[in-house]
């Protein structure tokens, strides 16, 4: 990302922030660079212990510490958007394929990607609050996101987007979380649009209802799934909180979901799992984290959709 922050005029002051952490940071030798999941927990644990950490504020604020990672991450939205355009100029056969069949399969998928390639390409004019799993309906396709997305956005921003262009999702008043339909970053010169994403830190953070509905709805449609498919999803050492999340789902196959009185439905059984992925390694990673044997695919989601493996559902 270094040659977009050169252009966008930031890269001195993350650069500040990169060498305070790591002093031997030099944008010239790329061997110094740090992955962007460790710079924001860093970045955090910053905030959370700016005040314990000195006992006067000094030369640079908690305020221009956060100015500084929102730039970096409306950044990464930003060319998250750029992507999404060159993947959507020519959409690939296999990835029409594969949509086609999540909406022949009227599909429940749960992504924690932020980006909005595949919103597009399943619900085109047609989103709506029950196509990201925010409402009791559960006809499919569904596209549940517990990590958010780059077209939602929280009230104090929200409220600005044009009435014919946004949807409220979830919530009222204070509370409210919009989504902007034309799957885009909102242009505006009066303010910036800051997206409700949780950001790749080691320690997330999922704060307001919607994020605790998105969850649990995860964990519902988990729990009682018949297929379950891992499509190129690593299921990273650092990802404690979708680890917890699927072993729920898992975990409630084989015993029963909890009901509100504190008792268990009768269990669905375990599931078909299917990981499709280019490591081996990974597949171990998943099988271990469901509690049975997977079929594993060593081939990329373009080559498993391209021949028609399995059905996704």
């Amino acid at each position: 990302m270094w040659p977009r922050f050169d252009v966008e005029g930031i890269a001195d002051e993350i650069a500040e922030i990169v060498r305070f952490h790591h002093p031997s940071f030099n944008p010239s030798l790329p061997h110094t660079f740090v992955n962007v999941e460790r710079l924001l927990s860093e970045m955090r644990a910053n905030e959370e212990l700016f005040e314990s950490s000195r006992p006067a504020t000094g030369r640079f604020t908690i305020d221009e510490l956060t100015e500084r990672r929102q730039k970096l991450l409306l950044s990464l939205a930003k060319w998250f958007h750029e992507l999404q355009r060159k993947a959507l100029d020519t959409t690939p056969a296999w990835l029409t394929g594969l949509v086609d069949k999540m909406r022949r399969e009227r599909a429940q998928v749960i992504s924690f990607n932020w980006d909005l390639v595949l919103d597009e390409l399943l619900f085109g004019d047609s989103l709506s609050p029950a196509a990201y799993g925010l409402t009791h309906a559960r006809d499919g396709p569904r596209l549940i996101k517990p990590h958010g997305s780059l077209n939602w956005y929280e009230v104090s921003t929200g409220k600005h987007l044009h009435d014919s262009k946004k949807l409220i999702l979830h919530g009222s008043g204070a509370d409210a979380v919009y989504a902007f339909k034309p799957y885009r970053a909102p242009a505006s010169s009066k303010r910036t649009y800051m997206p409700l994403i949780v950001p790749p830190v080691f320690n997330k953070q999922f704060d307001g209802p919607v994020f605790q509905n998105l969850w649990r709805e995860a964990v519902s449609i988990l729990s009682s799934a018949s297929h379950v498919r891992f499509l190129g999803y690593s299921l990273a050492e650092a990802d404690f909180h979708a680890r917890f999340i699927l072993r729920c789902g898992f975990h409630n196959q084989e015993h029963g979901r909890l009901t509100s009185d504190g008792r268990r439905e009768s269990p669905t059984g375990r599931a078909e799992v299917t990981v499709v992925d280019r490591d081996p390694a990974i597949g171990k990673r998943i099988e271990e984290m469901v509690g049975w044997p997977v079929e594993f695919h060593n081939m990329t989601i373009r080559e498993w959709a391209g021949a028609s493996v399995a059905p996704v559902t």
